[in-house]
């Protein structure tokens, strides 16, 4: 009879099949939210902030947007936070609690989302901006991205997210204990990711382009170790150059053009 292969830990050991199913269940959320964040893109025009939606529509637009841009990245994390459970550990408990994990970890990037939903809503009511100005909130946006990857709280929150420890539970956690990691990993995500969420603001919630683009970002950034450093300077570096050129190129800032067009 066939031995099943194994994938080892310091602190347990799962076989293959085990993770096969959460894994291909975890594929298919990634596509699922895929799906629905083109859905919804088709027929926005790319606008920025709030959009004119109330607080619903936008974390609902919110939902499917974070599945896509962080699940592929923080999927395989879900899988080695259960990998510290003993042996013979049976297939339900494994799935239920990988499903935990990102269950509690979507639930840190909503509340996240519920709060830029505030700061861009009661922002818009409180400081109008001509749309002849909007290209330099655009520039305020890019270089306050951009430094911000150079910042030791982002080079923090990075090394923290690249360390081997950060999603492992103790061998015979609790499900409580695997939601309280993911939930620490969740916020962990937030501070390594932030700046990228912020320049959506910049070039639309909606564009499709550039959430692919940092969706490969935050995936090099933080799965391959040995160049998530060069990865996370170029990205900054690029985004102060997108501030320097804003001024000048009207496509980098699609997304602002201004409070009266957010607001209609």
């Amino acid at each position: 009879m066939a031995v099943a292969r194994s994938i080892s830990t310091p602190q347990g050991r799962l076989t293959i099949r085990q993770t096969a199913l959460p894994s291909l269940a975890l594929a298919v959320v990634i596509i699922l939210g895929w799906f629905f964040t083109v859905r919804q893109a088709k027929g926005e025009t790319g606008m920025a902030g709030t959009m004119g939606m109330d607080l619903g529509p936008f974390l609902l637009m919110w939902l499917p947007m974070v599945v896509a841009m962080m699940f592929p990245t923080v999927g395989p994390s879900a899988v080695v936070a259960v990998r510290g459970e003993p042996d013979g550990m049976s297939q339900r408990p494994i799935t239920a609690r990988v499903a935990a994990f990102m269950t509690s970890y979507l639930v840190v990037w909503m509340v996240f989302g519920l709060a830029v939903f505030l700061v861009l809503d009661g922002a818009a009511k409180l400081v109008p901006i001509p749309p002849a100005n909007a290209k330099w909130l655009a520039v305020g946006i890019y270089g306050v991205a951009g430094l911000y990857q150079f910042t030791s709280f982002k080079d923090r929150c990075r090394s923290r997210c690249l360390s081997t420890r950060c999603c492992h539970t103790e061998e015979g956690s609790t499900l409580v204990q695997t939601v309280r990691v993911a939930g620490n990993h969740g916020l962990i995500c937030i501070g390594c990711c932030a700046a990228y969420m912020v320049v959506l603001i910049t070039v639309g919630m909606t564009n499709i382009a550039a959430m692919a683009i940092l969706t490969v970002v935050i995936f090099v950034e933080r799965h391959v170790r040995a160049q998530s450093a060069v990865v996370s300077r170029i990205a900054g570096v690029l985004l102060l150059l997108a501030a320097v050129l804003t001024p000048f190129v009207m496509w980098l800032h699609p997304g602002l053009p201004g409070p009266q067009a957010i607001t209609m």
